[in-house]
């Protein structure tokens, strides 16, 4: 469960980076926008989201091996 809560963490804080990339537009956006926000900002959302997802399981799973102690 260690290593489980240390990947999720790590690729996490990669997905954070990513999101900062994109916002300031070093990074390239990739999801097409349909309605009236530009196509970076729907990018760094959806980095954004994945990256509060990402971290959130690699909390989890870093209690769960506590409590495994």
């Amino acid at each position: 469960m260690k290593l489980t809560s240390l990947s999720f963490s790590i690729t996490g804080i990669l997905c954070i980076i990513m999101a900062i990339l994109t916002a300031l537009e070093i990074s390239p956006a990739f999801i097409s926008s349909t309605n009236n926000l530009s196509t970076a900002f729907t990018t760094t959302i959806f980095w954004g989201g994945l990256a509060a997802l990402l971290l959130l399981s690699g909390i989890s799973f870093g209690v769960i091996a506590k409590s495994e102690l």
